[in-house]
């Protein structure tokens, strides 16, 4: 029996048990394509995917008439709640969806067993990794332009937290530090007065760029990376520099 989780509530234990779920479905990739100009055919110019929904099967089985309601009304009760996270045993690991119950049908098939279905909405459609994963273990910088090579994991892209720390530099008063996705070279760009000790953070994910901690303006885009083989370019205009690169990320799965 494999383990299911929603938020706290175990759906595998104390007489739930889930029989069937589509939660291993992708989501809906909804592609626009442009028709071509005095040409069959068209051409495709974005890919975004939908939220997701996705269901559970199961029963509830107890011992008597009011344990068995009981345990329907503590089901409900579970399933009520917001944004939980719905965990699933998979593949040897946990991997989970942001999720809320959006319809919850309880049927009694005799006095003590009921059956159920719930349907979810995931708002992002992905299933997550519960940690995060190293995408670039710590790597020293000392040349003006570089690329470090990656690898991504899972089968979505991905949003990663990176972190620049300067360990020593010469010449970087109102200068720019831009980092780039060496494939598709979509940049993010800090212009500032440098100095060592200074720490970029450029947080995908979160939405964040930092510098020792606190919000500081950019230019250019923030950063993502398709699955597979890829690199992670950086651009300075210094002097000199020795600057310590890492980067993480979640993996996530389609």
């Amino acid at each position: 029996m494999i383990g299911v989780k929603f938020g706290d509530f175990n759906l595998q234990a104390n007489g739930v048990v889930v029989t069937n779920t589509d939660v291993y479905s992708a989501p809906v990739n909804k592609i626009q394509a442009d028709p071509l100009a005095e040409r069959d055919g068209a051409l495709v110019v974005k890919q975004q995917y939908d939220s997701k929904t996705f269901s559970i099967e199961g029963y509830i089985r107890k011992d008597s008439i009011a344990s068995l309601e009981m345990m329907m009304d503590t089901f409900k009760l579970a399933m009520s709640q917001k944004n939980k996270p719905f965990d699933i045993d998979y593949a040897g690991s946990t991997r989970r969806y942001l999720a809320s119950a959006r319809n919850s049908i309880l049927s009694k098939s005799s006095l003590t067993s009921a059956g159920f279905t719930v349907e979810f909405l995931s708002p992002d459609g992905m299933g997550w990794d519960l940690d995060t994963t190293s995408l670039i273990s710590s790597t020293l910088i000392t040349v003006s332009n570089s690329t470090t090579s990656l690898s991504v994991g899972g089968s979505y892209k991905a949003d990663p937290a990176v972190k620049l720390t300067i360990g020593a530099v010469t010449g970087g008063t109102n200068k720019t530090i831009t980092l780039s996705n060496a494939t598709t070279l979509r940049s993010i760009s800090v212009k500032r007065n440098w100095i060592a000790g200074d720490v970029l953070e450029v947080d995908t994910l979160k939405g964040l760029v930092l510098v020792n901690g606190v919000a500081t303006d950019f230019s250019g885009q923030l950063l993502s990376f398709e699955p597979g083989d890829g690199g992670l370019g950086y651009l300075d205009d210094f002097t000199t520099r020795s600057v310590t690169l890492t980067a993480s990320y979640t993996k996530r799965w389609l």
